[in-house]
Formats: C-alpha cells, structure tokens, sequence
C-alpha cells in the first residue's frame, strides 16, 4: 500500500472520531448557551404536546377512542401543555430580567415612551392639515380622513392605518 494512501486513511480516522467526539466537547459551534437551549427544548415539548392533543382529537372524531378517554387524555394533556407553557415564562422572563438595559431605563419605559411618540406623530397629520386648510374629509386633499397620513392618487387604501379610500375616490 502507498504511503499517500495510508496518510488520507489516517487523516479520515481523525476527522471522524472528531466529529463523533465534538458533542463531548462542550458547546455546540453555534455557541447556544443554555438557557437557550432549555428554552428551545421547551418549545419542542409544547409543540409535541399540542400534536398529541391534535391527534387525540382527530382520533375521537374518526371514533377510535371512546369519549370518556377522549376527555381523560385531552384534559391530562391540556394540563401538561399549560405547566410547559409556565415553564417557557419563566425562562422568557428570567432572560428579559438578565438582558442589559441600555441607558438604565427599563423595557417598559422605552414602551411608553415610544407608544407616546407615535401618537404624537399620527396626531401631527390633523393637525398640519387643520394649519394649511385641508379638509380631511375631502378624498382631493391628499390625506387620510381617518389618521392624517399623505395618501396618493389612485390610492384604495391607507398605507398607515388600512381605512378603505375606495368610495371616496369614486
């Protein structure tokens, strides 16, 4: 046998007992840390969970299983999918809790804050109108009747809020 040969069968050995021996190693390479994974392992169980109740289910209509076991099983696992779904709070809200908060204000405040800047913007547009002497109720003046946002013509729907354009341009 050639030594070129005997050299790639080595170098093959070795990559695989790698690769078979990496998940010993530590963590995966996708660098998942573990209150991700605890948090995906979760998921999947809340997911298999909810199958099982629809397979149940699609059993008792298909008369497979009698209603008194339908209910037993259903309710059982109902009751399962509701302790997992406690269990992913918690983990989503301990993960909220060790996430920084830039500038030291919490998620709750930038909430509010951001909420009030947007009401204050879609309110701009009555305003802006009533100041240039645009009826908002006029389809020609080029702005909403229901939030004040620009609207174009031809427009059959509002791009900011979805009201319906369409009788008003006929």
């Amino acid at each position: 046998m050639e030594i070129g040969a005997i050299l790639f069968s080595l170098a093959m050995v070795v990559l695989v007992v790698a690769y078979v021996l990496r998940p010993l190693a530590g963590s995966a390479p996708g660098g998942d840390s573990r209150p991700e994974r605890r948090l995906s392992a979760l998921q999947a169980e809340r997911d298999r969970v909810l199958d099982s109740i629809q397979d149940i289910d699609m059993d008792q209509a298909m008369g497979k299983v009698p209603e008194e076991d339908h209910r037993r099983r259903r309710q059982a696992l109902a009751l399962e999918g509701a302790e997992i779904l406690r269990k992913i709070d918690k983990a989503q809200l301990r993960d909220e809790v060790t996430e920084p908060q830039p500038l030291g204000k919490s998620h709750a405040t930038r909430e509010v804050e951001l909420e009030a800047a947007i009401r204050k913007l879609r309110g701009k547009g009555f305003e802006v109108a009533s100041e240039v002497g645009l009826d908002l109720s006029d389809p020609a003046s080029g702005v909403c009747p229901e939030c004040g946002e620009a609207i174009f013509h031809g427009d059959r729907f509002c791009a900011n809020c979805g009201a319906t354009l369409e009788e008003q341009v006929a």
